[in-house]
């Protein structure tokens, strides 16, 4: 009995399933070309800000984790000599700041030259960090407007069709362009609301690592300065 209840289950289930399939089809074919390539450019802005979503999240967690891993090897070694003689390290923000330090401290650099290159690194790497965020920013505020958009059109064409056709006001008149425009609707906030999301997630994982950056460019440059330049 429960595997007759449950063979019935599965078959309701897969006729609900492509006859939803079928009405997708059957929505997309009926568009016209205006609401296709609606629909196709807020796809294409959702499908980059996934891209975008996936890189940086994997990005942001291995930056931190190499990031961590430097700074404690910066504070844990007694001078920076020391953390020189270590070996080679793996790329993060970090080191690229305590390289650019390092490279201009041995082309004897003034003060002022070793603290405008390690600023400078700094200012690089945030950027590197921010970079292809404001593509989510972009999605999240241009797919809802695209989804509006081909609401706004599939209405007016319901309007347009209703209009001149004598006598019917049917459903069957309406009913596919009010399809046309709630499903524009719906993909534009498919599209924004994860941009819209990860995008202040990023934000704010940003911004606490450039914080980090900024500190650590201020606590290399005091080390190199009372272990290299008060010293000479």
């Amino acid at each position: 009995m429960f595997g007759i209840l449950l063979a019935e289950a599965a078959d309701e289930v897969t006729q609900v399933s492509l006859g939803t399939q079928n009405r997708i089809i059957e929505l997309w074919t009926s568009s016209d070309l205006l609401i296709k390539f609606t629909l196709v450019l807020t796809i294409c802005f959702s499908v980059a800000s996934w891209a975008v979503i996936g890189f940086k999240y994997k990005q942001l967690k291995r930056v931190r984790k190499r990031s961590d891993q430097f700074i404690s090897l910066f504070w844990q070694s007694r001078t920076i000599e020391a953390l020189i003689q270590k070996g080679s390290f793996l790329k993060s923000p970090v080191f690229q700041i305590f390289k650019a330090g390092i490279a201009a401290l041995r082309e004897e650099g003034t003060k002022d030259r070793i603290s405008y290159e390690i600023r400078k690194a700094a200012d690089n790497e945030i950027e590197e960090l921010e970079r292809y965020i404001p593509l989510l920013a972009t999605t999240a505020n241009i797919a809802p407007f695209l989804g509006l958009f081909g609401t706004i059109w599939g209405v007016l064409k319901a309007f347009w069709d209703l209009g001149h056709t004598a006598g019917a006001t049917s459903l069957e008149v309406v009913g596919p362009h009010i399809g046309e425009a709630l499903g524009t609707t719906a993909v534009g906030l498919i599209a924004a609301i994860p941009a819209a999301t990860f995008y202040n997630y990023f934000v704010v994982r940003i911004r606490a690592m450039s914080r980090d950056l900024n500190q650590f460019a201020g606590d290399l440059l005091n080390r190199i300065e009372d272990e290299y330049l008060r010293r000479g």
